[in-house]
């Protein structure tokens, strides 16, 4: 039951980071055109078990396919009038925002983006649009201009911030009170008080706001906010957790594999790896002769840093698991293999280190160490090692850990 709600969740997960998000300030605009259809990305692990001392035939491995970079695509639809948070040259994340200052749904989404950006803060972007709901909300189009105001002294977010923070505040005034409240409000984030006045009834920045609007009808949008991630629009939940979950695996994506890993360590080799962790160092000896595709995968994402800095995902009475950097635990390296079994080896033992899967060819970055016998993933698992020190430092890890770094040896000599 726990593997099937792990798979569940896994794919409710990643169909959730390609949709539509319609808040709950409509527009006068006609419905939008539906999405295009989310693609899957894998399926979630759960443990299983399997190999022995004889070699097996080779295991089918397929790998995402390269394409256009989403973050590039996304960073080719920026426009001058877009304010943008973080490093757009370098960013693997666009998180573009559509929204209005009025819009309560846009309010409670506004920290929440923030707090995501700034929690990755060297791969995310955050994009702010205007599409201030001029039918419905009585003040969004001088709130609006406001922040624009603001941002000829280089304030926008700071503007921004204080109007979601405080929308509570002056979305019930007058037009004067609430002239006199954004008065007040240039003054406390320290802004020259004649430019900015001067500046927000200025026809320019009027304008502006109102080609904003008209861009929103054009483009059929149905509400605020709508949020895209990168190039797709997103329909899943709104709270940071889910959000930010959503977000670790569209960064993964940046770094992951578009083709398999090549056998490159010979069947009969020993092979030795040093895991570094927070908690100290745990040393394997793994299988080459009777899981070489997972052997060789385990060795080229360690040699390509996959596993640095890695978090603990899981730690029970049955196993220690890692192996995903984006800490989610639906994360993989870009391929998947299938199941290498070896009829000699059985989870009848603590220390043995398996590839964590869906089953089927879903194996992938993803590994744990049995903490104890675990019959019940014999068959269901790719063992491809075991623990020959170090097993009281798994035992110690807990979720709060990291795998910082991982060294390979071959034949006792440091590879590759």
């Amino acid at each position: 039951m726990r593997a099937l709600r792990l798979l569940i969740v896994g794919r409710w997960l990643l169909a959730a980071g390609i949709g539509v998000l319609l808040g709950a300030c409509a527009s006068a605009a006609p419905p939008a055109a539906p999405p295009p259809t989310p693609r899957p990305l894998q399926p979630t692990p759960t443990p299983a078990a399997t190999p022995s001392p004889s070699p097996v035939p080779t295991i089918a491995c397929r790998a995402s396919q390269p394409g256009v970079s989403a973050a590039r695509e996304a960073q080719d639809y920026l426009t001058p009038y877009d304010h943008i948070l973080g490093d757009p040259q370098h960013a693997a994340v666009f998180l573009v925002v559509y929204s209005d200052f009025q819009c309560t749904s846009c309010a409670a989404l506004a920290p929440v983006l923030r707090h995501v950006q700034r929690a990755h803060s060297q791969e995310v972007v955050l994009v702010f649009r205007h599409f201030p709901l001029l039918n419905l909300h009585d003040k969004a189009a001088l709130a609006a201009q406001a922040a624009e105001a603001a941002a000829r002294q280089g304030r926008f977010w700071a503007m921004h911030d204080l109007l979601f923070a405080e929308q509570t505040r002056w979305t019930g005034m007058g037009g004067k009170a609430f002239l006199a409240y954004l008065q007040k409000a240039a003054q406390r984030l320290g802004l020259d008080d004649s430019r900015f006045l001067n500046d927000l009834q200025s026809k320019s920045i009027r304008g502006l706001v109102q080609r904003a609007w008209q861009n929103g009808i054009n483009h059929n949008l149905p509400a605020v906010p709508m949020l895209y991630i990168n190039a797709s629009l997103y329909a899943g939940p709104l709270d940071f957790k889910d959000l930010d979950a959503v977000v670790r695996l569209k960064i993964l994506e940046a770094h992951q594999f578009h083709a398999c890993p090549p056998r490159a360590i010979s069947p009969d080799a020993k092979v030795e790896a040093d895991l570094l962790t927070t908690r100290g160092a745990v040393t394997l000896r793994l299988f080459p002769a009777q899981a070489p595709a997972a052997v060789n995968s385990f060795a080229f994402l360690a040699a390509h840093g996959w596993y640095d800095n890695s978090p603990i995902l899981e730690a029970t009475a049955d196993l220690v698991r890692t192996g995903d950097p984006s800490g989610t635990g639906y994360g993989n390296a870009g391929y998947t293999f299938g199941l290498e079994t070896a009829p000699g080896l059985k989870f009848d033992r603590p220390g043995l280190v398996a590839l964590y899967s869906a089953g089927g060819n879903t194996n992938s970055s993803q590994f744990f160490i049995a903490l104890k016998a675990l019959p019940q993933y014999d068959g269901r698992a790719t063992v491809f090692g075991e623990v020959v020190s170090g097993m009281d430092v798994v035992r110690r890890l807990t979720p709060d850990d990291h795998l910082l770094h991982i060294k390979m040896r071959v034949t006792g000599a440091p590879w590759p």
